[in-house]
């Protein structure tokens, strides 16, 4: 029996056994093949495949999983430069045949909503498994439903993409949202603002947290005091940090901005910005005329786990300014290592802070209001240190092992329902 893994995150075939995928969603599959391993002989993972070109770009980023030791292979679904004219109009049928095939045998269908509408494999996944009457998992990770809003008032979107998306593109994925617990055994939405929407009272509807962090890297009680010491020092700079893709929609600009007001209101503030992307050069081109070049680090993205933890000791907050509705496990990885999280009010933040995550929020998409917490929490280092303390009190309750064992609960139990 398989347990058939839907993305549209891309991934590439090294080889008929090897597939080379970004480092923390590989630990995410390998941690998920733990869980499932017991009743699934395979996982098997069904995406688009890098360009040979994206993968020498990237290939230094990803790691590499190999089926005969992982048991977890790898389909391409389609390359991930084929036009979407040309999917719409002749790809789509031989990957519904694929997903078809696949779906043949004993297997549950792990999918979700599909945002590349031109190409939906997801949603395509979710309804083969259906056709073919297999268990269907359906997962949401994104509220999108403000993100058309957000987009024009940052001025990202002309008025004729803001009506499309309106019009078009937002009601097609509501009806994938509306329609998942009609059709489908189990969804798992992320946050409970779209439990409530979408879930109307349904006991296969579920609100989760997607985590990638494990309960060794939530920092132990020696690491706990010794960052709750050095924070203390109130003459200290206080190094915040950014650590994911540099790109526009995660509104590392702002935390620049952030970062001069701060320093200007008097704070000794410093920002490490960890990543690459699309705007790299951009941000450092804003750091030049800002002129603060001694306030802002840039460093290349590092491995997930240790090389990054590494970069991480000498901070003291993370900065989260997405521009539209984002879901990043950054946000539990710092708090794993007792980093508070200063965030945009954007739903998902505000569904932590709720929760009991260590997230002071504040008013999207203004730099102000950050400057404002990086001088409070630069001065208050007592504030500070029960922020950290919180931070990794929810981290441990919010592991990667705790979420998937959940899930692998409501997994079982649905099989059991099935037999």
């Amino acid at each position: 029996m398989r347990y058939v893994v839907v993305v549209q995150a891309p991934a590439w075939p090294v080889s008929p056994e090897k597939c080379a995928l970004e480092s923390a969603f590989g630990a995410h599959l390998r941690e998920l093949k733990a869980q499932v391993g017991a009743t699934f002989d395979e996982l098997l993972l069904i995406g688009p495949s890098l360009t040979r070109a994206q993968y020498e770009t990237l290939r230094t980023q990803l790691v590499e999983l190999d089926a005969r030791e992982t048991g977890i292979r790898f389909l391409p679904a389609f390359p991930l430069d084929t036009p979407r004219w040309k999917f719409l109009l002749t790809g789509w049928w031989p990957m519904w045949r694929m997903l078809n095939r696949e779906f043949s045998g004993p297997c549950v269908v792990h999918s979700g909503m599909s945002t590349d509408l031109a190409r939906p494999l997801m949603f395509m996944a979710s309804l083969a498994g259906r056709w073919r009457k297999r268990p269907v998992v359906f997962f949401v990770d994104m509220d999108f439903r403000e993100h058309a809003k957000r987009f024009r008032a940052t001025g990202t979107w002309s008025l004729p993409s803001y009506l499309l998306n309106r019009a078009v593109y937002d009601p097609l994925k509501w009806i994938q949202l509306w329609l998942a617990p009609r059709l489908f055994d189990l969804c798992c939405y992320k946050g409970p603002a779209l439990v409530r929407t979408f879930g109307s009272g349904r006991s296969n509807v579920k609100a989760i947290f997607d985590t990638a962090h494990s309960a060794s890297q939530v920092l132990g009680e020696e690491a706990l005091a010794r960052r709750l010491s050095r924070i203390a020092d109130p003459s200290r700079s206080l190094v915040a940090c950014y650590f994911g893709r540099l790109a526009m929609n995660k509104g590392i600009d702002r935390m620049i901005t952030a970062v001069r007001l701060a320093r200007e209101a008097g704070a000794n503030v410093r920002l490490r910005i960890i990543g690459a992307g699309e705007c790299g050069e951009t941000l450092r081109a804003q750091v030049e005329r800002e002129r603060l070049g001694e306030a802002i680090e840039f460093v290349d993205p590092v491995p997930y786990g240790e090389p990054l933890f590494r970069l991480l000791k000498d901070c003291d907050v993370c900065l989260a300014a997405p521009l539209v509705e984002d879901t990043p496990r950054a946000a539990f990885d710092a708090m794993a290592r007792g980093l508070p999280v200063i965030a945009f009010d954007i739903s998902y933040f505000r569904d932590l802070a709720s929760a009991g995550g260590s997230v002071v929020t504040t008013p999207w998409p203004d730099p102000q209001g950050m400057a404002r917490e990086l001088v409070s929490l630069s001065v208050d280092r007592a504030q500070l240190a029960g922020l950290v303390r919180k931070a990794v009190e929810f981290a441990r309750a919010n592991t990667q092992q705790i979420w998937l064992s959940r899930r692998h609960a409501w997994l079982q139990d649905l099989l059991q329902r099935g037999q």
